[in-house]
C-alpha cells in the first residue's frame, strides 16, 4: 500500500506543479511579453451606390366627400346617389 500512496502523491504533486507553472506563465506573458497576435480587422464593404432620387409622388386630386343621410357612409360629392344604399344625394351639396 505504501507504493500506491507514493504514486498517487507523485501524480498530485506533478499536477500541482503543472497548474502552478501554467498560471505563472500566463501571468508573465500577460504583463511582460508574448501577447497573442491581434486579429486583423474585418474587410470593409464598399459603400453602396447612391440611390436614384425619389420622384415626387403624384397623387390624384383630393375629392370632397359627403355623408349619406340614410346609411351614414361617406361618398364622393360628384356622384348622384349613394353607392351602398342607393339613396339619391342632393346635387350641389357640400361637406360640412
Amino acid at each position: 500500500m505504501g507504493l500506491l500512496l507514493k504514486i498517487i502523491l507523485f501524480g498530485v504533486a506533478v499536477y500541482g506543479l503543472w497548474k502552478t507553472f501554467s498560471r505563472w506563465k500566463g501571468l508573465f506573458d500577460t504583463f511582460v511579453g508574448r501577447r497573442p497576435p491581434a486579429e486583423p480587422p474585418p474587410p470593409t464593404r464598399p459603400a453602396p451606390p447612391p440611390a436614384p432620387p425619389v420622384e415626387a409622388r403624384r397623387s390624384g386630386p383630393i375629392e370632397d366627400v359627403v355623408q349619406c343621410d340614410k346609411c351614414g357612409a361617406y361618398v364622393s360629392a360628384r356622384i348622384a346617389k349613394c353607392e351602398q344604399c342607393g339613396h339619391p344625394l342632393p346635387q350641389g351639396r357640400s361637406s360640412g
